[in-house]
């Protein structure tokens, strides 16, 4: 039998529920019309692919690397006003710094709008001065538009986040050996000799769209760590105002049935712990993992999208270099921090009903947001939030003491002219 009260919300609904038609028309109408907009502003951006190549011996580690993301940080947009965003589809755009391993030889890209061409330019040349940054055509024009074709196969996936986007990952300082001369391993060795490896008819492409984002993300790592040392007070990252006023009414109902307000008796405040005391009693581990949450949220971020493609002739097609990929970015995985994983909802990999057809739609897709760059944030995924430490270790010009003969360098450094060489 039906109890009463659920038959009357039943009736409620059916008399009255289509008064919220509007109100969810409304929301998806506004969802679209956004998406819509800010596709138009982002494509009437002048976007350019700028080659970035070094000279021989070039003696840098990926601090260097760390402070051009600083730099970088500058692009950030803080404030557009109403009609900028609902109307002219005005937003924070993104750079897309790119690895692109191309028939075993290896180049580092960025693409990016015209605007941000001097910063990245500045940024690059302040920690790499005798490097050279060139226009230059995008790489991907030399590709048809429709593979996967009879020609080429693909393969690829985005990464995300194992937990919490505050959890940092393990960084470039854990390759250094503990020893006087500080010897430094670089990470990504193993990557560097996958794309060194490739054949003729080979590619992967690596590509972090990277777009600054404001101070939201560490106020949400700040809540985590309240909650990590026992904070009573802390509230979830993902409170709203509607659950504030029910907690709000939901605590004083309780305490009145308990007799914990009474008229007269005064208001007794318990005293907070300070946060040292709280941090006593958390084991060693734990204490490490709060350490590394303040370090990280210290620093500036960016909203990420790291996508990985790997596109072949297929009489050569090896779906093992992907593997091998993908593997190379284990190496920044922790148990009690944070790693990467494959987001389930983009890799080509379907297990049940038209496995071929729906196999192909996401080929097609990947290589279609791969060639345009897009930021594309599927519903179901978090986003996901590097700070400039995190970046500057998985994507960062390799070090000397890491031999990668097929990539690609200056042959020879340039040198300024005589101050008093004569002119026609």
């Amino acid at each position: 039998m039906v109890p009463k009260e659920l038959l009357s919300v039943l009736q409620f609904m059916y008399q009255w529920g289509w008064m919220a038609a509007p109100v969810v028309l409304f929301f998806v109408w506004r969802g679209v019309w956004l998406k819509w907009v800010q596709k138009g502003y982002a494509e009437k951006a002048e976007w350019i692919t700028l080659e970035l190549k070094i000279p021989h011996g070039v003696e840098r580690t990926p601090k260097v690397m760390e402070q051009v993301f600083g730099g970088l940080h500058a692009a950030h947009k803080p404030s557009i006003n109403f009609k900028e965003k609902w109307w002219d589809g005005k937003h924070q755009l993104y750079i897309s710094m790119e690895i692109a391993g191309i028939g075993g030889a290896i180049h580092f890209y960025v693409r990016t709008p015209r605007e941000f061409q001097k910063i990245i330019e500045s940024q690059i040349y302040a920690q790499y001065k005798d490097s050279e940054i060139t226009e230059v055509t995008d790489y991907m024009t030399g590709l048809p538009l429709d593979i996967p074709n009879k020609t080429y196969d693909l393969f690829g996936m985005e990464l995300m986040f194992t937990k919490d986007d505050a959890y940092p990952i393990r960084t470039y300082r854990f390759f250094e050996e503990p020893s006087t001369e500080k010897k430094y391993i670089d990470p990504l060795a193993s990557l560097m000799e996958v794309l060194g490896e490739l054949k003729q008819g080979e590619q992967i492409w690596l590509q972090y769209l990277i777009k600054p984002v404001g101070t939201e993300w560490q106020k949400k790592g700040q809540h985590l760590i309240d909650r990590l040392i026992g904070k009573k007070d802390a509230k979830g990252a993902s409170s709203n105002v509607v659950e504030e006023v029910f907690q709000f009414f939901y605590d004083l109902v309780a305490a009145v049935a308990l007799g914990e307000i009474s008229q007269g008796s005064p208001e007794k405040k318990e005293e907070k712990p300070k946060p040292e005391t709280m941090m006593m009693h958390l084991s060693p581990g734990m204490k490490d993992v709060i350490a590394a949450l303040e370090e990280s949220i210290s620093k500036h971020g960016f909203e990420v999208v790291i996508r990985i493609v790997y596109i072949a002739r297929r009489e050569i097609f090896d779906r093992s270099n992907i593997a091998a990929t993908f593997g190379s970015f284990k190496q920044f995985s922790t148990y009690n921090l944070n790693g990467f994983k494959p987001n389930s909802k983009v890799i080509p990999a379907i297990n049940y009903v038209f496995k071929k057809k729906r196999e192909y739609m996401r080929k097609r897709r990947l290589y279609m947001w791969a060639r345009g760059r897009e930021f594309t944030q599927i519903p179901a995924q978090k986003k996901m939030i590097l700070n400039t430490e995190e970046l500057a270790t998985i994507y960062h010009v390799p070090s000397v003491v890491l031999e990668v003969p097929m990539l690609a360098r200056i042959a020879a450094k340039k040198a300024e002219p005589p101050p008093h060489l004569p002119t026609l």
